[in-house]
């Protein structure tokens, strides 16, 4: 099968988000149209140096902390969690009130999850005369991360994977 016989299908309707910690577990919901999440690792994996003499090194860094950008509804009802979880992390000024994420594609094989998570402050609150999107940021601790694709994957691309120690699902592989 080659890559062009293969049609991968994609539904924004099918990306979750759930928070949780040992007090409540609640799933991320009233997204806007448009790009509705945005993930970012705050420090790269490595870097390129370049000495003065056309020397190269690579830096290095095993910190794998992301900034995660949820674009929301002002209407939408998540707003009003994230909203109390700021509030409880505020108060409780230890970490008590960090919580844990997860995102999966489940029209793909993209899944990413952090065991500890913060909101740093509110999102800029607009009024106008259409409902507005509040952009709440959240900053997740080693966050770790597989993007992957949303389609069968050819009999190449799989064993390229598995070579690589990835066994996708069963569901992934080629026919």
């Amino acid at each position: 099968m080659a890559t062009k016989e293969i049609l991968a299908t994609y539904s924004p309707e099918d990306v979750v988000i759930v928070l949780s910690n040992d007090k409540f577990s609640h799933v991320i919901s009233g997204y806007t149209e448009g790009e509705f999440i945005s993930v970012t690792r705050t420090v790269p994996h490595a870097t390129l140096q370049n000495g003065a003499d056309g020397s190269n090194a690579r830096v290095v860094r095993a910190v794998k902390n992301c900034d995660i950008a949820l674009t929301l509804m002002s209407s939408g009802e998540s707003n009003d969690i994230l909203s109390q979880l700021l509030v409880l992390d505020e108060g409780s000024r230890d970490g008590s009130d960090t919580f844990n994420i997860t995102i999966k594609d489940n029209t793909g094989r993209t899944v990413m999850s952090s065991p500890q998570v913060f909101i740093g402050s509110n999102p800029d609150v607009t009024f106008g005369i259409e409902v507005t999107d509040r952009v709440w940021t959240l900053h997740a601790i080693h966050l770790t991360t597989h993007a992957g694709g949303n389609g069968r994957m050819s009999p190449d691309a799989f064993e390229s994977a598995t070579d690589l120690g990835y066994t996708p699902d069963q569901r992934w592989q080629p026919n």
